[in-house]
């Protein structure tokens, strides 16, 4: 089958706006096949291609489907974009809960390797971290709407040193279908939301950071007895002036952070902060050999939580604000 199309010959421009008429000229007839129109027609959604979202869950490697163990969000591929005005939407996502009571739980056992994958073959395209969050459930969490507290146990920044600029590739991200953690041998038992998140930030210095998560349900076993944080809300898990969530990525040598948020990951043990979202110690100002060894140019040397090494390689420790001291020439 083949479809006609009457398209003008000499169609609007700069000299020929859409509004002024057209002088008489003939009229030149195009031919289209199906084919030739489904293949156009998927040429056409190529610029949403770096959209995506989590669907799979994965537990020691085995891939579960779509949709089995993670609530099933409503708005399909689309970022959400409520960074500087957060909703309980950020939690898991517009239309999650709708879909939990249909959502499977998952048992796992502390130190299992969990991950998400994406839907539909898809691969991250948009630079910048990702994070993992958990949340216990008072009881059941198909009923749980994530308003407790959550704790970090993953995220990931730039896995490649970069070379004269900082680039897309450069973050452990960057063309990846699948982000998975290991779960801390003394997670203590109960059912939890787990909530995997990449955030693009190629338009993060106006505010425009883009959040692309969901959640999963599990039971995790076991008798583990540590105590997860530093624990935080969701809204609240972000500061809408987080410089590392508002950095201009593009024309830089480095991504100059060592985290997102306040709130360092948890990996196992008793955290000292008594509960609640306390930050860690502060360290503003740093001392030269703090932590052990030193930092390479352009690392990270000191700011509020930083426990690594504090003298520079190679230049010298400047203070950018209350997070975040770097070394730089």
């Amino acid at each position: 089958m083949v479809t006609s199309f009457c398209l003008p010959s000499n169609p609007p421009s700069a000299k020929n706006p859409a509004h002024a008429p057209l002088p008489p000229s003939p009229i030149t007839t195009m031919h289209f096949s199906v084919a030739g129109i489904a293949l156009w027609a998927l040429a056409a959604t190529q610029g949403v291609e770096a959209h995506y979202r989590y669907s799979k869950l994965i537990v020691n490697g085995r891939v579960t489907n779509d949709w089995e163990y993670v609530r099933e969000n409503s708005n399909f591929i689309m970022p959400t974009k409520q960074f500087l005005q957060p909703s309980d939407d950020f939690r898991c996502n517009s239309g999650s809960f709708a879909n939990a009571g249909r959502t499977k739980v998952h048992k796992v056992n502390p130190g299992d390797s969990i991950g998400f994958r994406l839907w539909n073959g898809g691969k991250i395209l948009h630079p910048g971290p990702t994070t993992i969050h958990m949340s216990r459930a008072p009881g059941d969490v198909r009923q749980y709407r994530g308003d407790g507290d959550w704790f970090k146990v993953q995220e990931t920044l730039i896995c490649r040193a970069p070379g004269r600029y900082l680039a897309d590739t450069d973050w452990c991200s960057w063309d990846q279908p699948d982000q998975t953690f290991t779960l801390p041998r003394d997670t203590p038992p109960g059912q939890y939301l787990v909530r995997v998140e990449h955030i693009a930030l190629h338009g993060a210095q106006s505010g425009d950071t883009e959040f692309y998560f969901t959640c999963a349900q599990i039971e995790v076993g076991g008798n583990g007895n540590g105590r997860p944080g530093p624990l935080v809300k969701i809204p609240g898990l972000y500061d809408s002036n987080d410089p590392a969530l508002r950095f201009w990525i593009y024309g830089v040598p480095s991504y100059p952070y060592t985290r997102v948020g306040k709130h360092t990951a948890w990996t196992g043990g008793q955290y000292g902060g008594g509960g609640g979202s306390a930050p860690a110690p502060s360290n503003p100002a740093p001392a030269p050999g703090n932590g052990g060894g030193t930092v390479p140019l352009w690392g990270q040397c000191g700011g509020e939580g930083y426990t690594g090494p504090t003298r520079c390689a190679e230049g010298t420790c400047k203070v950018s604000n209350q997070w975040y001291s770097q070394c730089l020439n």
